[in-house]
């Protein structure tokens, strides 16, 4: 079967059977590599990518269900001003994410901040819960974030000068 979806701000398609997942559409036929195969059960959060903007785990997404739809993979949101507010934030927080679960975070965090622009502590924590990887504590992932909000802020008002 045939199927069409936008994948980065890109139309495309790939042949695949209905029960393919989309971890390994996205990895083995389009090469993006970011998006993890951890669990494939929907648990690690390795594998998150956005579909029609909302958060979900690519292992557990039939190919199918992306039919017509918007996938972002961390490739799509790089190089964009707010994964450099991201990314900025996480370094100066002393973020420092393993080779599986970095672009799991870097995406939740984009996610939240779409939907809360001032994130309170227990938000950032609740967002942040579903990549489950130990390289970085929770602490500092708030930190992270705040220092983000931060320069999302500097930014946004840099910009209406």
């Amino acid at each position: 079967m045939k199927i069409s979806f936008t994948l980065n701000g890109k139309e495309v398609s790939a042949e695949s059977t209905p029960d393919t997942r989309m971890v390994h559409i996205l990895r083995e036929h389009f090469g993006l590599l970011g998006t993890k195969e951890g669990c494939l059960q929907g648990r690690c959060g390795y594998c998150l990518v956005l579909l029609n903007k909302d958060l979900v785990p690519a292992c557990m997404l039939p190919v199918f269900s992306a039919f017509r739809g918007n996938i972002v993979t961390i490739e799509g949101l790089r190089g964009t001003p707010e994964f450099a507010d991201i990314e900025k934030g996480f370094l100066e927080a002393g973020v420092k994410p393993c080779g599986f679960c970095a672009s799991a975070k870097m995406l939740s965090a984009y996610k939240l901040l779409e939907g809360s622009p001032s994130p309170s502590e227990s938000q950032i924590r609740k967002a942040m819960a579903g990549v489950r990887c130990r390289c970085t504590a929770n602490s500092f992932l708030v930190q992270g974030v705040q220092a983000a909000v931060s320069h999302r802020r500097q930014r946004n008002h840099d910009s209406q000068r």
